[in-house]
């Protein structure tokens, strides 16, 4: 009797531990919380996942809002949904990897274009992964922390003259190591999938920038989620709680709190995710063409909805379900893709002529190699690294597709072009963050990866720039330089024209190191290794042009001082099945045209 009784009370104890609270409870709405911690001036950060906490973004841009606060604005990205916050001028200075409008094309904000050549906002430029590594720095509380990326690239120097990145000796070994400095935001927000009843934050995979943020915001972190669920409940997925509830200073339970952007939750079948809302994002672009339309979207969707509830209902419970019904990693089936793809003009447009060659020579180029992945930019990069792993597994070589985001191994879903999609997300094979693709997989000491990439400018040393123009703010890097610092081998997209095809870039947003392999709709320039110069290698049919014609238009068309190979390769016109795939991938010609 007296081991029964004690069993009884070690259960009991047990049971008391595992249903303690943690302490205070940290719920609120997010009205009280953006009231109660976000102060004028404050460096604020919006990130943590590819679950963008937009909503906390939008209560901010209500509650400051005909106010000067002077921000900083930090995120992986500052896209079309970040842009009512410049256009406010709320913000005085932006610290990301890209600015740009992000969907469904990659381009240069208008809006972000003027505030910066006006100087009315700094944008200060890094590569995604160093963006993730000076978090990392802080939140482990180290003076700064080494990495590939930035050296020899303009971008590092500019950083370098902010004092945030230098060259320093290696102690241990011959050279120099480039390193940068720790960021601390003042207020960190992140979204999240669920939170226990101590706010316990649960995100699911990928994870994008991390969570580094959330652990050195200097005054309070405000997370963001759609579900409040149990302690157990929780318990059954310990692997995907990302951040503890002692380092949380407020939870806001928001439904739908990352639209328009997705919210992933493939890996916890219980709780309901939802897919980008490229309707509001494709409304986001139009209306951020001027400023004047961007102000009356933002006067219809944040300060016409008192709170997220107004905005929740202004949205429509069909369109939300409708978000949510297109997480089915097969959905796909029931869209049309077929009859979408199949109802274009038979003959190639430019930007198909471009893909179906950069994955030829995809192919040619990977055919007997030991690449270990393929990493592909947005756009036309994308499409041709999709088109030329699906032709190498139907040829029996198999090849991990990667995305900066943490993406491995992902089967890209036909009928949607965007590389961020999620069904790619869900159909992966194995999910991370950058630090993990970017810094491990692509710049790790066993890294074999191949990377394609896409550029305003390549000159003739294979340097890249998408940064800046005279008078123009580009997009920015985003991976693209740790891409180039730590990839094995890159293969360039871009259009054929001397404008593009530069002698010398204007900006080197990422060095040639490994860049050996340039296609434009066009042409073909290869070079052995970094050292050596380029060569013409190959022309793509046309018009009924000769060789020596199609030869001709390429160089003249071309900055550098390049010259043809011996006898080109003429590639033929993409074949039927060929531009049948590409149709595929890309029914309604976001990047096709």
């Amino acid at each position: 009797m007296q081991a029964d009784m004690t069993t009884l009370d070690l259960a009991a104890r047990w049971r008391a531990l595992a249903d303690a609270s943690v302490g205070s409870t940290r719920f609120m709405s997010l009205k009280d919380a953006v009231a109660a911690h976000v102060r004028d001036k404050d460096v604020l950060y919006f990130g943590g996942s590819m679950a963008r906490p937009n909503a906390a973004m939008f209560e901010v841009i209500r509650q400051f809002w005909n106010r000067t606060p002077d921000f900083t604005l930090v995120a992986p990205a500052v896209a079309n949904q970040h842009a009512p916050m410049i256009a406010g001028g709320l913000v005085k200075r932006v610290i990301t990897s890209i600015h740009a409008m992000t969907y469904p094309t990659p381009a240069p904000h208008p809006l972000y274009v003027e505030a910066a050549r006006s100087g009315r906002v700094v944008f200060e430029n890094w590569s995604l992964l160093t963006l993730s590594h000076r978090l990392m720095a802080a939140a482990l509380g180290l003076p700064f922390m080494p990495t590939r990326s930035l050296a020899g690239s303009d971008m590092g120097k500019n950083l370098a003259a902010l004092n945030a990145t230098t060259s320093v000796r290696n102690p241990f070994d011959d050279g120099n190591t480039q390193v940068v400095a720790p960021l601390s935001p003042d207020i960190t927000f992140i979204h999240g999938l669920a939170a226990d009843d101590d706010g316990n934050i649960l995100i699911c995979p990928p994870l994008y920038d991390g969570v580094w943020a959330a652990f050195c915001a200097g005054r309070a972190v405000i997370a963001t989620v759609d579900h409040i669920v149990s302690r157990e409940f929780l318990r059954r997925y310990p692997e995907h709680v990302r951040v503890p509830a002692y380092v949380v200073s407020a939870v806001c339970h928001v439904p739908l709190g990352g639209h328009p952007n997705s919210l992933p939750s493939a890996p916890v079948p219980e709780l309901a995710g939802y897919t980008d809302d490229y309707a509001m994002l494709t409304d986001l672009r139009r209306a951020g063409k001027k400023t004047d339309t961007l102000l009356e979207w933002t006067k219809e969707w944040i300060l016409g909805c008192r709170d997220h509830n107004d905005y929740l209902a202004k949205l429509g419970g069909e369109r939300i379900q409708a978000l949510q019904g297109r997480t089915a990693i097969d959905g796909w089936q029931l869209e049309a893709v077929s009859a979408r793809a199949r109802s274009h003009d038979s003959a190639p447009t430019e930007a198909e002529r471009h893909v179906v060659l950069a994955a030829r020579m995809l192919r040619h180029r990977l055919a007997d190699g030991d690449t270990s992945a393929l990493l592909a930019g947005l756009g036309i990069s994308s499409l041709a690294a999709w088109m030329a792993a699906i032709q190498l597994a139907q040829s029996g070589k198999h090849l991990p597709l990667m995305v900066e985001s943490g993406m491995f191994g992902y089967v890209p879903s036909p009928g949607d072009p965007f590389l961020f999609n999620y069904r790619n997300m869900a159909g992966s094979s194995m999910l991370s963050d950058t630090q993990f693709t970017l810094g491990l997989l692509t710049g790790g000491a066993q890294n074999r990866a191949f990377g394609v990439l896409g550029a305003a400018e390549v000159d003739a040393r294979g340097n890249l720039n998408s940064s800046e123009l005279p008078g123009m703010l580009l997009t920015g890097s985003g991976g693209a330089n740790d891409i180039g610092s730590g990839a094995r081998e890159i293969l360039v997209t871009i259009s054929h024209s001397p404008k593009r095809l530069v002698r010398s870039a204007g900006f080197i947003t990422t060095p040639g190191r490994a860049v050996l392999t340039v296609v434009t709709p066009w042409a073909v320039f290869e070079r052995p290794d970094s050292g050596a110069d380029f060569v013409l290698t190959r022309v793509q049919a046309r018009d009924g042009l000769t060789a020596d014609e199609l030869v001709d238009v390429a160089l003249r068309e071309c900055a550098w001082d390049v010259k043809a190979g011996t006898a080109p390769i003429v590639e033929p016109e993409p074949t039927g099945e060929e531009l049948d795939l590409a149709r595929h991938l890309d029914p309604d010609r976001l990047f096709l045209g």
